[in-house]
């Protein structure tokens, strides 16, 4: 489920990276976890937001000037906790994908598989 947020202020942020919205001193602080950017918006101009703090990764963003000012629209993941599991499963089945082909080429070049030397016979 998506949740729509308008802001009043101009605030590109690329799809894709997760924002943390918290509470700070009145004002509702937008802050884009991957650059640390952050954006203060009164709370009186948001709707409720629900508990805060949460997180959202960012699906789409719109910025749009008119003679009134800008505008943003972001839309927001709604479970952004199921969002970075799947980025934390999708690298350890990478590690795990890593690991499998370490040993594979660990057995190819380690002669696991090789026969033993046979020792030719001695002659006195």
């Amino acid at each position: 489920m998506a949740v729509t947020l308008i802001l009043p202020l101009g605030a590109p942020l690329g799809v894709g990276r997760i924002i943390a919205v918290d509470e700070d001193a009145g004002a509702v602080r937008i802050r884009d976890l991957t650059t640390g950017v952050v954006y203060r918006v009164p709370g009186s101009v948001l709707p409720e937001l629900g508990a805060l703090p949460w997180r959202g990764r960012v699906e789409a963003c719109t910025v749009e000037a008119s003679a009134e000012g800008v505008v943003t629209e972001l839309v927001l993941d709604a479970n952004p906790v199921g969002a970075e599991r799947r980025g934390a499963a999708d690298a350890l089945r990478g590690a795990q994908q890593a690991a499998d082909d370490a040993r594979d080429q660990a057995a190819n070049w380690g002669g696991t598989d090789r026969r033993a030397h046979e020792m030719p016979e001695r002659f006195w």
